[in-house]
């Protein structure tokens, strides 16, 4: 994974240099030049791409810090987000332990190094994957639930 990382690090590193922190000068579809400042906006993946992108465990969560037995729960009270600051220095330290309490994998996190992006507010909405197939398993579960219980779901399943 820290191949994966080093690959993004490599691939992200222009919006660390100075010239893209001063900005560029770009014309606009008005034709009038402006100053504008490339930025790491968004990141949409699945939960498996979140979590290698984040670091972190495939039973953690890339935007709070909720513990895992809370998951899928309604709460009140949301917990605080994830503090990648904090996960570079741990990991700059060497401390695997506060690491590990956090689900956060020992390894060099490429978005650590991207100047304004917090993580956190990076994670999107794969809508194939995150929408469009959980509605549809949702969907056909309800629906073969429906025939079943009207002892009509032999004859869907012939049409």
């Amino acid at each position: 994974m820290q191949t994966v990382h080093d690959v993004l690090a490599y691939m992200l590193k222009p919006l660390s240099t100075a010239e893209c922190q001063q900005g560029y000068e770009m014309v606009c579809a008005n034709v009038n030049v402006r100053l504008c400042f490339p930025k790491l906006f968004c990141w949409m993946t699945d939960h498996m791409e979140n979590a290698m992108i984040h670091s972190i465990a495939s039973n953690r969560c890339p935007t709070w810090t909720i513990p895992t037995e809370k998951l899928g729960e309604y709460l009140e009270t949301p917990f605080p987000t994830r503090s990648h600051a904090d996960y570079d220095a741990a990991y700059r330290k060497s401390d695997i332990v506060s690491l590990k309490a956090h689900g956060v994998k020992n390894l060099e996190n490429a978005l650590w190094s991207v100047p304004n992006v917090n993580p956190p507010y990076l994670v999107r909405a794969d809508i194939l994957h995150n929408i469009l197939l959980g509605v549809l398993v949702h969907m056909m579960d309800w629906i073969q639930g429906f025939l079943e219980h009207h002892n009509r779901i032999n004859a869907y399943d012939h049409v």
